[in-house]
């Protein structure tokens, strides 16, 4: 089946859950003032594509939602998508994806990804971005055993002495505990958080503590004072 095909087939394997999801994200979006669009088409509609790891030529995007929070342009997005592993077995993928636009818009590429939960949902990284590689080891050893167990941080050596300025052992600490199990991206001017929870009680819950946690994270990155 063409790769088309299989993830119109999982869209509507998934119909009622993208419904459920729409008006927890239409709720959440009214509660705090933003705009919400719905279903965008990236190759049709005049909206900034959300881009990020997830991005690709087939993803399908719902619940588009725009606006401003804790004085950042944010948006967020329901993406779909259909990779395959080694044997050319599709592996479907859903993220609710965060976006905040940075005012330090020259911090370097860097991505935590989540250890112990979803790794398919980021394998695709691996392959775009391979150049990066996990830091853990050549960070700063006085970073908490809770964040090196709960993330692996991929990014280029050369710019560790630039990052340990901005993620102290306390920012990551708090990373650790405000975002696991969520995954992390900073790029081209643009952080994103990635929450795969399915569970429509549980990605209602998660969604305003992520949303403040990622604002706060923006702060840090554009070295704002508390």
């Amino acid at each position: 089946m063409r790769p088309g095909g299989v993830l119109q087939r999982m869209l509507r394997h998934y119909s009622s859950l993208i419904r459920a999801r729409g008006k927890v994200i239409r709720r959440f979006a009214s509660k705090i003032g933003l705009v919400y669009f719905g279903t965008v088409d990236q190759h049709e509609d005049e909206h900034e594509i959300i881009r990020g790891l997830t991005v690709s030529t087939t993803h399908r995007d719902a619940h588009y939602t725009v606006g401003s929070f804790d004085d950042y342009d944010i948006s967020m997005v329901d993406r779909f998508d259909v990779s395959y592993d080694a044997h050319h077995q599709p592996i479907e993928h859903s993220w609710l994806i965060l976006q905040v636009s940075l005012q330090d818009v020259a911090l370097p590429h860097i991505f935590f990804k989540p250890l112990g939960h979803s790794p398919a949902a980021y394998n695709k990284f691996f392959t775009a971005f391979n150049t990066l590689h996990v830091i853990n080891d050549v960070f700063n050893n006085t970073h908490s055993p809770e964040f090196h167990t709960r993330y692996e941080l991929y990014g280029l050596a050369t710019h560790v002495v630039t990052l340990e300025d901005t993620l102290t052992p306390l920012v990551t600490q708090t990373i650790a505990a405000r975002f696991w199990p969520h995954a992390i991206e900073i790029y081209e001017g643009k952080l994103y958080v990635y929450i795969t929870e399915h569970r429509r009680r549980e990605f209602e819950a998660v969604l305003g503590p992520t949303l403040q946690a990622t604002t706060w994270l923006a702060g840090v990155l554009d070295k704002k004072e508390d």
